[in-house]
């Protein structure tokens, strides 16, 4: 580029009195330039402190929860923006304001000259905080953060919202994916406890597998009107039978994956289930593994990489604390991020969509729509196995 390459200039040595009739010299004096200084990267944070309400001598666990989701973010986040500037060169400005997971406060804050003057804008982190930003963030066309929320992109319309996590569409879309393309089976079976919500994952299930160009037969009972015992007169008593599970019902799930394991003997069996049973440590382990049990997921930490192991030790040290699930987030939202704005200063948003990035805890690769603005599209599926989730999609 022309802006790097070295400048020259000639000179001409003037005679002098020893060299008086000596042809003129001409020499060429290469002038480094020195290179362009890096701009000042101005970051908000929006995290839910909560420093107006909670008495922290007398607060009990339930009662920090949020509080030490924003810190433990905002330690992750640090640490990665600290990794960037030593490594890229980066400089930043981080601003840090408490949204008390509170509506109300979300206004005074996109007032705030701090705010309005940022690069970027992380938070805030609550689906309600999102929304009630999303139409400051589209009248200052800042770019906003959503790092934690699950929430579908089309519920903000906002097109300057960067969602990191991902939606209970995009999990349902990977697991269709993953049953048409690996599994292939003769039959999709899927089972409804009746429990309230579970048609946030069933109704863009059946959209879905509806809507393939190979068709798959697909039918859906109801625990209840069906009972338990007889499941199996909906599978297909050759090939595959995938059964879908919606629900995140504790007494649902423990009776029909006990129901669904003593049919393994005589059917094929996979089952595919919500990504929130990864949190559900009531599942019998040896059950799941024999039923052949799948989640799709948004993240896994692989404890036994050096990059997570090196990223724990620096936490310990650096805080005498061990690093929860919200210091992983942060410090990758931290680090892509930061690594585009140390790379690409003011021009970064340009890029955000050329840019993969394999994190500590999940990997991030947006995809943009102009009306709603930047989703994740990377996500994992982990299959039980050896009494614990292993990547396999």
């Amino acid at each position: 580029m022309a802006s790097c390459s070295p400048k020259t200039r000639s000179t001409t040595n003037l005679p002098s009195a020893s060299n008086q009739g000596k042809k003129e010299e001409k020499q060429t004096e290469v002038i480094k330039e020195k290179p362009k200084e890096k701009p000042e990267m101005v970051i908000s944070l929006l995290l839910p402190f909560e420093l107006n309400v909670i008495n922290y001598k007398v607060a009990k666990k339930q009662d920090l929860t949020k509080a030490e989701l924003a810190i433990d973010f905002y330690q992750g986040y640090k640490m990665a923006l600290d990794s960037v500037a030593k490594v890229y060169g980066g400089k930043f400005k981080l601003q840090v304001y408490d949204a008390k997971d509170n509506v109300s406060s979300v206004g005074i804050l996109a007032n705030k000259a701090g705010v309005k003057n940022s690069d970027l804008i992380i938070g805030p982190v609550f689906p309600s905080g999102i929304k009630a930003f999303s139409e400051y963030s589209k009248a200052m066309n800042k770019l906003t953060v959503s790092p934690l929320a699950a929430t579908s992109s089309e519920t903000f319309n906002n097109p300057n919202l960067i969602s990191i996590n991902n939606s209970i569409e995009q999990h349902v879309a990977k697991a269709v994916d993953f049953i048409q393309s690996n599994l292939k089976p003769k039959k999709i079976v899927l089972i409804r406890s009746g429990q309230e919500g579970e048609y946030k994952y069933a109704v863009p299930f059946k959209k879905a597998v509806s809507g393939l160009a190979k068709p798959i037969t697909l039918s859906e009972i109801g625990i209840k009107a069906v009972g338990y015992e007889n499941v199996f007169k909906s599978l297909s008593p050759v090939g595959l039978n995938v059964i879908v599970l919606p629900s995140t019902d504790r007494n649902f799930l423990l009776s029909i994956t006990k129901e669904l394991d003593k049919l393994t003997g005589n059917f094929q069996i996979v089952v595919i289930g919500h990504p929130d049973w990864e949190r559900m440590n009531f599942l019998d382990g040896y059950i799941m593994q024999n039923i052949n049990a799948y989640i799709t997921s948004s993240y896994k930490i692989d404890y036994k990489t050096s990059r997570v192991d090196d990223f724990v030790k620096s936490y310990r040290n650096k805080f005498q604390l061990e690093p929860g699930e919200f210091a992983f987030k942060g410090f990758d939202v931290g680090y892509f991020l930061g690594k585009l704005m140390a790379e690409k200063g003011k021009d970064y948003a340009d890029f955000l969509t050329k840019e993969e990035y394999k994190g500590l805890h999940n990997n991030i690769h947006l995809k943009r729509d102009l009306q709603y603005g930047y989703s994740n599209k990377e996500l994992l599926v982990l299959k039980y196995a050896d009494f614990q989730l292993k990547r396999v999609y």
